[in-house]
């Protein structure tokens, strides 16, 4: 099983398929074996990296570490300990958050960004009110779980029961204090800590915003105001699906995901 050494942790991490590298950066209730229904499409055209981000599934470490900065870091000790020179990010959620900030801070590794579901961690008075009355103050496992789409729900509830399974893989599940884990999701979302929505107009790279259009944590509405503010972006709405379309929705969402790439990488 790969690790690489970073920050004095061992960060999990899977590569498979040949090609233009992807990232895959899973969101705050997953793990890297999230990505399941994404490899095979995209393992055929190109090399798949996953990771298990610090404090999640296999990469063990005290919840003190919780910290995006540690996240970014992370990410690019995997892309050079592959010798990855450039890679398209794919972040979902909190996966999000870190493709944002590494998209940023490394404009020269990220041949383009697809942010999934995701708030972005900026200061969007709109979605940090919908965080404040989801009241997310509790295992990461039942947050990404309420959140999953009824059309989703209703036909595939054997998928569903899986989706809980990995989640329940992460130490948030078994080992970390729900307090703890809360005070540390909770943290992200404080004032010092977000980036303000102007900053996403120093996006360089080709970005995709994907979203689910039941998604009750990030709004379509907002979602086109976001694309909006980024030069050049594109906006892809997966119907019938919540929070997670890309597990709910694999085939429209990969469909998105790989045009995008196909289309805008800059390799």
């Amino acid at each position: 099983m790969p690790f690489v050494e970073a920050g004095g942790r061992r960060i999990y991490y899977e590569r498979q398929g040949e090609g233009p590298a992807v990232l895959f950066l899973h969101g705050a209730g997953s793990n890297g074996a999230t990505w399941w229904q994404q490899l095979p499409a995209f393992g055929a055209r190109h090399t798949c990296i996953t990771m298990d981000i610090r404090c999640f599934g296999r990469s063990v470490a005290p919840v003190q570490e919780f910290a995006l900065d540690t996240f970014v870091a992370d990410a690019i000790a995997i892309l050079d300990r592959e010798e990855v020179e450039r890679a398209v990010l794919v972040g979902q959620s909190l996966g999000g958050f870190i493709g944002l900030r590494l998209s940023l801070s490394h404009p020269d590794r990220v041949a383009a960004f697809a942010a999934c579901d995701s708030s972005l961690g900026v200061d969007h008075p709109v979605l940090l009110n919908i965080f404040a009355s989801r009241r997310i103050t509790q295992r990461a496992v039942n947050v990404e779980q309420r959140s999953l789409g009824r059309w989703f729900l209703e036909n595939h509830p054997e998928k569903a029961q899986l989706y809980a399974q990995i989640n329940h893989f992460n130490p948030s599940a078994h080992s970390i204090p729900s307090a703890e884990w809360g005070e540390a999701l909770a943290a992200l979302l404080q004032p010092d800590k977000l980036l303000p929505v102007q900053a996403l107009g120093g996006l360089a790279c080709p970005t995709l915003l994907l979203v689910g259009s039941e998604d009750p944590i990030v709004p379509v509405a907002v979602m086109r105001e976001v694309a909006e503010l980024i030069e050049g972006s594109e906006l892809a709405v997966i119907d019938d699906a919540g929070h997670s379309a890309y597990f709910e929705k694999p085939q429209e969402a990969n469909r998105n995901l790989l045009d995008f790439i196909a289309r805008r990488a800059r390799y």
